[in-house]
């Protein structure tokens, strides 16, 4: 009988942290970034205050004036800390790329083990695995 209870609870718990309001992709965003100097098929992005940006991270450029109209796709190709920005080479484009369109990027995730849903999985799970096997 008391098993019967130990797992009610746990089927309950699990239930409520299944069910609980996260929040939609929807709301999450690129970081815009100032384009400080346009070349040939490369763009100079200032990333002052996001040391998060690295190499062989993707992102666009837009047209904030036009509704942040589509302008290209680039790919980061180094990143200058002491500088603050970073170098990317433009791998497609719509318009002729200027200073006064915007670079997006979107911040990378973080790894399956720093979630905490996983190890509030992986604590519930050997709790109701040890009240079953018991």
């Amino acid at each position: 009988m008391r098993w019967r209870l130990g797992v009610g609870l746990a089927f309950a718990i699990a239930a409520t942290l299944f069910l609980a309001p996260s929040s939609a992709h929807a709301q999450e965003t690129a970081y815009r970034f100032e384009i400080r100097g346009v070349g040939d098929s490369t763009i100079v992005i200032s990333t002052a205050h996001h040391d998060w940006v690295r190499a062989k991270q993707k992102g666009i450029a837009v047209d904030p004036l036009r509704h942040d109209a589509l302008v290209a796709r680039f790919v980061i190709v180094s990143v200058d800390r002491a500088d603050s920005s970073a170098i990317a080479v433009v791998t497609g484009q719509t318009t002729q790329l200027t200073v006064n369109h915007v670079a997006l990027i979107t911040r990378p995730g973080k790894h399956w083990y720093a979630e905490p849903t996983f190890w509030i999985g992986a604590v519930l799970g050997g709790a109701l695995g040890a009240i079953v096997a018991h």
